[in-house]
């Protein structure tokens, strides 16, 4: 009998984990208009300004695409000008005079080095944005090489969570970069927000379809239900593989 009740309470803690995290996804108020979004940021009563931390992968290849990023998503409002880098049309239209953005720019190195250029237009979408908005902003980079190995990944978590302040609020942008960096991304925002006290605001992916090699539709995706999954199996304490199967498809179907 304890066995079940173990279980049980188990699933009841990750049922709440889980809405927290769809709550969390949502946790900005935005209004819509015919021709842009109004937006009202919820923050905390006397809070003189809000320490944004913003990690972002700068892309290995030759060309980023300038486009315009629409949204269907009410908390991720983007802006109708053309960016290379999806989050920079989010904190066009979000940020204010209030923050104070840290840039933590991933770099992955290789023989190529258009990450050099990559890494200029990246800093001066920026620097538009914070001119017009007043927003502070301070840049770090975090260059590691072009290698799948233990060594690389564990140096590139490491360094993550060395430049992530306690009690910041994160944003991410996994767009760009090889396909272990969402990986090790998602890990170091793990430990931030369980050991260091940091919200993870939002995390975006810029959606795009091609013709020809050139973006012809591109979309600002939330993919913190993503960060929220990846979480979901160490919620659930059960020794029976159906009742878990079955806790984790009730899990999924919240």
């Amino acid at each position: 009998m304890g066995r079940p009740r173990k279980a049980d309470k188990s699933l009841f803690g990750a049922e709440k984990y889980f809405k927290k995290c769809q709550l969390r996804a949502k946790s900005s108020l935005y209004i819509s208009t015919t021709e842009n979004f109004i937006y009202y940021k919820l923050k905390l009563k006397g809070t003189q300004y809000m320490k944004k931390i913003i990690i972002c992968n700068i892309p290995m290849k030759k060309d980023v695409d300038n486009v315009v990023y629409r949204t269907t998503d009410l908390s991720l409002p983007t802006s109708d000008k053309p960016y290379r880098y999806p989050i920079n049309s989010f904190l066009s239209e979000t940020a204010t005079a209030d923050d104070e953005l840290k840039i933590v720019l991933l770099i992955k190195k290789d023989k190529n080095n258009f990450y050099e250029k990559n890494t200029a237009d990246y800093r001066g979408e920026i620097a538009e944005i914070c001119e017009r908005t007043g927003a502070k902003v301070e840049f770090t980079t975090i260059e590691t090489a072009f290698a799948q190995d233990k060594e690389i990944h564990d140096e590139l978590m490491g360094k993550i969570v060395d430049e992530i302040e306690t009690d910041a609020h994160i944003l991410a942008d996994v767009t760009y970069g090889p396909k272990d960096l969402p990986i090790v991304i998602f890990t170091a925002l793990r430990f931030a927000e369980k050991f260091l006290k940091c919200e993870i605001d939002n995390i975006i992916y810029g959606q795009a379809q091609f013709e020809d090699n050139r973006v012809v539709d591109s979309l600002i995706c939330d993919m913190i239900p993503l960060y929220c999954l990846s979480s979901v199996t160490d919620m659930i304490n059960c020794d029976d593989p159906e009742k878990a199967r079955k806790m984790l498809k009730t899990l999924l179907s919240l």
